[in-house]
């Protein structure tokens, strides 16, 4: 799915833009001309995987690290479910510090809750009607070793690690623990979110077969995203229903592609996160799909989207014919 914080309103792309091109009714055969609008309802379950990378800055009890031989690597699996999170992190650096000492600081993080980017159903009242959420933060608790120069101390603290959601094509995401005690800002090299049973919906117009038709449609889709190169492969079902025609309601399946535009991400918005470590993007999908109507008439053909940023909602355009 991609761009929910880390999620989606705008106009509507035709395929030809999107690469594709227009679908010909052949003789026999009518048109299908759609517009949608909509939005995620539920962004279903979602399993993260991160990884990385290479270190941007460091803070150690408000102290600056030395970037000179610095070196960092972390590890995140966590899945979100609903409002809950669960999950475990690693990360580990090392600095030189002068005359000649090595600093080491290692973590193993237990994940057990998470701030949320945007919230589900969209508008709902946080802690009062809300169902679930895209994260911005996996929390937990860490268990940290300061190693500096042979001196070695433990302590246990909460840890925030940003998702990787919110800063696509491998940019900087911040690792802090409570209080600031550990600041961590690096790139990562790899990461992956897995969308499973994501919900969507919202209405739709324009003509089938003909007539001018007015309508809903919902979509069930599964999808699988690289955040470091900014793609997701899409696949579904899609059922328009309470047609004005009756006989137009239908449902089929479809799948796609959708990028991350480059460059055409914005800051997010409000304090709690450092330059460059956070930005929201939309999202262009194209694909095929096939539908059978309530009357017996094989719909098929192909959709472009254009999401807005965050990328929680949407507007497509469907063409096909109608058999």
């Amino acid at each position: 799915m991609r761009r929910l914080a880390v999620l989606w309103c705008s106009a509507v792309v035709l395929l030809l833009a999107a690469g594709g091109s227009p679908v010909f009714a052949w003789p026999g055969h009518q048109s299908v001309s759609l517009a949608l609008t909509g939005g995620v309802i539920s962004p279903g379950v979602q399993s993260y995987s991160e990884s990385g990378g290479q270190l941007v800055a460091a803070y150690l009890v408000g102290n600056s690290v030395s970037q000179m031989g610095a070196r960092v690597f972390y590890s995140l699996n966590a899945v979100v479910s609903g409002l809950t999170a669960s999950g475990s992190a690693f990360f580990t650096m090392t600095s030189f510090t002068s005359p000649g000492g090595k600093l080491m600081v290692t973590a193993s993080i237990t994940i057990d809750s998470m701030t949320p980017a945007v919230l589900f159903p969209l508008g709902c009242t946080p802690g009062t009607n809300c169902e679930s959420a895209i994260p911005a933060m996996f929390n937990g608790t860490a268990q940290l070793q300061v190693n500096d120069n042979g001196v070695v101390s433990t302590f246990s603290a909460g840890v925030g690690i940003e998702s990787a959601y919110l800063n696509p094509f491998g940019g900087p995401i911040v690792i802090a623990t409570e209080g600031n005690a550990v600041v961590i800002v690096a790139t990562y090299s790899q990461a992956r979110v897995q969308w499973t049973n994501v919900e969507m919906g919202g209405t739709l117009t324009g003509s089938f077969g003909g007539q001018q038709v007015t309508g809903s449609f919902g979509m069930v889709v599964n999808s699988s995203e690289d955040l470091r190169a900014g793609i997701e492969r899409d696949q579904g079902s899609i059922v328009f229903t309470g047609m004005s025609v009756s006989t137009d309601d239908s449902k089929g399946t479809f799948g796609g592609l959708s990028t991350i535009p480059r460059n055409s991400g914005i800051p997010c918005p409000g304090p709690g996160f450092p330059a460059s470590t956070c930005s929201l993007t939309g999202l262009q999908s194209f694909g095929l799909f096939s539908q059978l109507t309530e009357g017996g008439q094989f719909v098929s053909g192909q959709y472009a989207t254009s999401w807005g940023v965050p990328a929680v909602s949407f507007t497509s355009n469907i063409s096909a014919v109608l058999k």
